[in-house]
């Protein structure tokens, strides 16, 4: 792909990003993308991406790989048989890592607009993030699905709303690792909450 190409994707994909987190997949049409990426043909998005569905798939993957490198190598300090709480812990430290700048802040609101495609493990984005789908198949195993996937919306639901806070330069409550501390907390207990 020529220079140009991949400098024109890019920008596509970084403004259909910022404009997906703050004015809602749904509500942005393709053109509004291609006119804030100052690109003169209106096709320019379905060349590089296909449908919406491919380009909110490029989003997820393009953050996603980042993220799973980073749960492979904690993973890995986790030992052989890492107890639910760990592997708790081990998501919502990872996930929660993308707060520390503005398109980190992006993309977890648009997980958190995507929460139904977090239903779906073997397809999808979730597919490409290998140590991910491990760590959801290991805690699925010992749990409820039903509870692996209200743990999953937790998750991006109150990561998301912190994310808004932070773009809209509102005061946070506490501190970034009790955040963590604290959703991780009652991850644990939506997942092994008695029956």
């Amino acid at each position: 792909m020529p220079r140009d190409s991949r400098d024109t994707k890019a920008r596509l994909l970084d403004i259909a990003e910022m404009m997906f987190a703050e004015q809602g997949v749904w509500n942005v049409t393709n053109r509004q993308i291609t006119e804030a990426a100052e690109q003169k043909n209106e096709s320019a998005l379905n060349y590089h991406f296909g449908d919406r569905r491919e380009l909110l798939q490029a989003i997820l993957v393009r953050r996603g790989r980042e993220l799973d490198k980073t749960r492979g190598e904690l993973l890995k300090d986790l030992g052989a048989e890492p107890s639910t709480p760990e592997l708790i812990h081990l998501l919502v430290s990872v996930y929660a890592s993308c707060l520390s700048d503005e398109n980190g802040r992006h993309y977890v609101r648009i997980v958190d607009q995507l929460r139904g495609w977090l239903t779906d493990w073997g397809s999808g984005a979730v597919a490409e993030d290998e140590h991910l789908q491990h760590i959801l198949e290991a805690l699925e195993k010992r749990s409820d699905p039903q509870r692996l996937i209200a743990m999953m919306m937790l998750m991006a639901g109150m990561t998301a709303n912190r994310a808004q806070f932070m773009s809209d330069g509102r005061t946070l409550p506490f501190g970034h690792d009790e955040f963590v501390d604290s959703l991780s907390g009652m991850l644990v207990d939506v997942l092994q909450g008695s029956s």
